[in-house]
């Protein structure tokens, strides 16, 4: 492990392809990721079904510095959706390939889980490992040994969310490297919860950080039991 500072980017990037039945102002020709990738990240097989049935793609793309590359990731996403809504279209995610199955008003920073997906290898070694978070110029979370019982990769899948809102919310100012405490309220909002801004923050879970640079990833290690400290 290291404990050296998270390298900061210069900039970084966001890329959606819109998808429609026909085309719009022009047409790009962006290669598109294969079914079973999308399905490997959670697209559905009705938002495969839409997705076949729009051939024609107009490609959306931010490039930022660091400092705005959340609201940058955020507005290009929008822009997507919306574009998409007027035309009975779909928007693919083509970084994170997955087809977006959310509406332009579901769209928010804090709500940290709609921005990365879980890397399915990792999960059937019994890790929870984030993929998503480069848009933000961040290294992607790594929880080791969660195992495969439903009740503790759920609660720990839970604690990444409310560590990932933290991640976005402070980053490129604090540096995530050390011990730090995921309350209640920071999983509430990564994890979307409409009542997040009034749930309890006296309750967390302490963590520890640390950057792998050889594998460019944030390790973290839960200090606490979830089950006693969160939800007992």
């Amino acid at each position: 492990m290291s404990t050296r500072p998270v390298p900061v980017p210069a900039t970084c990037e966001s890329l959606y392809a819109v998808m429609t039945a026909e085309p719009l102002d022009h047409e790009d020709h962006v290669p598109l990721p294969h079914a079973a990738l999308l399905r490997a990240h959670g697209t559905s097989p009705q938002g495969l079904e839409r997705l076949e049935a729009r051939p024609h793609q107009l490609v959306l793309q931010s490039q930022a510095p660091v400092a705005e590359a959340a609201a940058a990731a955020r507005d290009t996403r929008v822009q997507a959706l919306e574009l998409a809504a007027l035309h009975d279209g779909v928007v693919l995610e083509l970084l994170t390939p997955r087809v977006l199955e959310l509406t332009s008003e579901d769209v928010s920073l804090a709500h940290a889980a709609q921005w990365y997906v879980l890397d399915h290898a990792a999960l059937l070694d019994g890790d929870l490992v984030t993929d998503g978070l480069a848009q933000f110029g961040l290294p992607d979370v790594r929880v080791r040994a969660v195992g495969s019982d439903d009740v503790v990769r759920a609660m720990s899948s839970a604690v990444l969310a409310g560590v990932v809102h933290r991640l976005i919310a402070e980053w490129p100012e604090h540096d995530p490297v050390g011990e730090a405490t995921v309350t209640l309220r920071d999983i509430a909002y990564g994890l979307g919860d409409a009542q997040a801004s009034v749930t309890p923050h006296d309750r967390g879970v302490r963590i520890s950080i640390d950057y792998v640079a050889d594998d460019h990833v944030l390790a973290v290690e839960l200090l606490d039991d979830p089950a006693t400290t969160l939800f007992a």
